[in-house]
This record gives C-alpha cells, sequence and structure tokens, in this order.
C-alpha cells in the first residue's frame, strides 16, 4: 500500500520517561545516557513497513514533558492519528500521571477517534521497578472500552529505549495501526461517496444535504 497520507503520532508522557530515547533509537540506534529536554516541540518522518508488508508514513511528534510548555499543546495536539503514552516501569508517578495526559490528549486533538498505546519504558530499570506490566493492563481497560486502544495485548508494551529492547516492535505496531486508520477513514469516504452516487433524493433532502455537507 503506497499511503498518500502521513500518520500523525504524537508522544506523551513526563519529563525523563525516554520518549525523545525511543524515538532516537528508530530513526538512528542512538542512545544517550546524558539527559536533555526536548525544548517546544519537533517531527521526523520515518516510514515503517507492517508485518503485512504495507508501507505507512508515520509522522513522529516529540515534546518535553514539563507543564510550562502547556502553550504549544494545542497545535501538538491537533490532528494526532496516534498518542504513544511512555512511562517509566520505575517511577510510579510517571504512571499515574498518564490518565492526564490521556485526557488532554483526547481533549484537544481533532480526530474524533484517535487510538493509543500505553509504553513502559526503562525495562533496564527491572530491578527497581515500581509499575507491574498487569496494572498497565488493567490501566488500559477504560480505553479498551472507549475504542481508543485496538488490542491490549499488542497495544500495551513495556521497552527499553536504552538496550533497543521492543523499540522497533513498538513503532511496528504503530504504522499497523496508523493502517487500520487509513483503511477505516478510505471505508467512509467510499462509504459517503456510494450514498451521493446511489441516492436521488428529493429536493427538500437534497438541500438538506448540501447544508450538511459544505
Amino acid at each position: 500500500m503506497a499511503s498518500a497520507k502521513f500518520i500523525k503520532v504524537v508522544l506523551l508522557g513526563d519529563q525523563g520517561v525516554g520518549k525523545t530515547s525511543l524515538r532516537s533509537q528508530l530513526l538512528y540506534h542512538y542512545f544517550s545516557s546524558s539527559y536533555k529536554a526536548t525544548i517546544g516541540a519537533d517531527f521526523l518522518m520515518y516510514k515503517m513497513k507492517t508485518s503485512e508488508d504495507e508501507f505507512v508514513d508515520l509522522q513522529i511528534w516529540d515534546t518535553a514533558g514539563q507543564e510550562r510548555f502547556n502553550a504549544v499543546s494545542r497545535a501538538f495536539y491537533r490532528g494526532a492519528d496516534i498518542g504513544i503514552f511512555v512511562y517509566d516501569i520505575s517511577s510510579s508517578d510517571s504512571f499515574y500521571n498518564l490518565a492526564k495526559w490521556i485526557d488532554k490528549f483526547t481533549a484537544n486533538t481533532s480526530d474524533s477517534k484517535p487510538l493509543i498505546m500505553i509504553v513502559g519504558n526503562k525495562l533496564d530499570n527491572e530491578t527497581i521497578r515500581q509499575i507491574s506490566y498487569r496494572q498497565a493492563k488493567e490501566f488500559s481497560r477504560t480505553q479498551l472500552e472507549e475504542g481508543m486502544i485496538e488490542n491490549s495485548d499488542l497495544d500495551v508494551v513495556e521497552t527499553s529505549a536504552k538496550n533497543y529492547r521492543d523499540v522497533e516492535k513498538l513503532f511496528m505496531r504503530c504504522g499497523e495501526l496508523g493502517a487500520i486508520k487509513m483503511k477505516n477513514n478510505d471505508l467512509m469516504s467510499m462509504s459517503f461517496d456510494g450514498i451521493d452516487v446511489a441516492m436521488e433524493p428529493s429536493a427538500e433532502a437534497a438541500g438538506e444535504g448540501s447544508r450538511g455537507c459544505c
């Protein structure tokens, strides 16, 4: 599948959970142990080949998880198709703050049906783990019921940006979710086109239809 549209992906979560490191490992296979906060927001393009041999263009956005950057949040969230919510498995606070980040995401994205992934990073800190994978799965139930999570077994994952553990797997799944969204959007467009072609409404109905679509 050659995509004519990119999928906007936003990395969200508290400062220091490894959002930038995950993206850097995917794009450059590079990890730095020297912490440097992301200033503002930026995005990079990445063409992902899914397990179904489909190609999806991901526009991956990254921003600092700091309250003082809320001024850019609206533009950052707008148009996002997929949200990757990252927490540090050795920091319970970063996990419990996910609900806040998800609320901001759903309140500001213009997508009526965005998809999300829950990502526990820093598996290299397993010995000081504070949040279990089971807790993350339980947290995802609400999002699963609301249709924001496609499959909790695939969309709730743990990674290590430092050791490049399951980083590519994470973004491959993100590409698959992007392909799902693109197909759903295409089907919706085809459905609307079919109604326009097949129906011959009355003048009154046609007028209502015109007002509805313009």
